[in-house]
C-alpha cells in the first residue's frame, strides 16, 4: 500500500512539473537542457523517459538546438509494449541580438520512431514533423529563466499508421509550452561564494 501511494505521489509531482520544468547548466552561449516532460509522459504510462536538448548561440542572433528523446510505455489499458527513440533540430532567430535571452523565431524538424516489441498486428512507425514556433524567454536575476512558445505542428510523411491512437498523437495539432529553466552553473556558483572557506572558518575560530 505504501508503495503505491508513493508511486502515485512521485506520478503527481512529475506530471505537475512535466510541461514546465527544465534543470539546465549554462555556459557562454551554450545552454544544455534536461526535458522531464518525456519523464512525465513516461510515468503516465508506467514507464520512464528522458529528453536531452543543447542549444548552442553561432551568431548573436541565431542559435541551433539539437535535441535527443527516448520513452518506454507500458499504457495501463493495453497490453502492448511502445518504445520511442527522437530526434529533433532548432533554429531560432532572436531578432533583438540579446544571445539566448528574449523574443524568438524558430523553426523545428524532427523525426521520431515507435516501436512495438510485444505485438504481432502492429508494426514499428516512424513520423517526420516539422513546427514552426514563436517564443519569449527572460530572466529572473540570472538564476531563472522562462520560455514561453507556441506553434503548429505538421506532420510531413503521409505514412498510413497501424494504430489510430498512433495517427492522432503524431498528427497536425498546436503544441505550446510554458518552461522554467533553472541556471544551475549559476546557482552552484552562488552557494559557494556564499560558503566561507576553510581560511575563513580558521581565521574566524583564531578569532574568538
Amino acid at each position: 500500500m505504501f508503495k503505491i501511494k508513493l508511486k502515485k505521489l512521485f506520478l503527481l509531482f512529475a506530471l505537475a512539473f512535466s510541461f514546465t520544468l527544465f534543470a539546465e547548466t549554462f555556459a557562454g552561449n551554450r545552454i544544455f537542457s534536461l526535458d522531464l516532460g518525456y519523464l512525465g509522459t513516461g510515468l503516465k504510462n508506467n514507464g520512464y523517459g528522458i529528453g536531452l536538448n543543447y542549444e548552442i548561440a553561432i551568431l548573436d542572433f541565431l542559435a541551433v538546438r539539437p535535441g535527443f528523446s527516448h520513452m518506454m510505455l507500458f499504457p495501463s489499458d493495453s497490453d502492448i509494449i511502445c518504445t520511442t527513440v527522437g530526434i529533433n533540430f532548432d533554429l531560432l532567430f532572436y531578432p533583438f541580438f540579446k544571445g539566448l535571452e528574449g523574443p524568438y523565431v524558430a523553426g523545428r524538424i524532427a523525426t521520431e520512431f515507435a516501436m512495438f516489441p510485444n505485438s504481432d498486428t502492429m508494426r514499428n512507425e516512424s513520423a517526420i514533423m516539422a513546427t514552426p514556433f514563436l517564443g519569449w524567454k527572460f530572466s529572473v536575476r540570472e538564476f531563472v529563466f522562462f520560455d514561453i512558445s507556441l506553434g503548429y505542428r505538421f506532420l510531413l510523411n503521409k505514412s498510413q499508421f497501424s494504430n489510430k491512437e498512433v495517427a492522432n498523437h503524431y498528427g497536425n495539432k498546436f503544441k505550446y509550452g510554458i518552461k522554467i529553466k533553472l541556471n544551475l552553473k549559476k546557482i552552484c556558483s552562488s552557494l559557494k561564494k556564499s560558503k566561507p572557506s576553510d581560511s575563513e572558518v580558521v581565521k574566524n575560530a583564531t578569532s574568538q
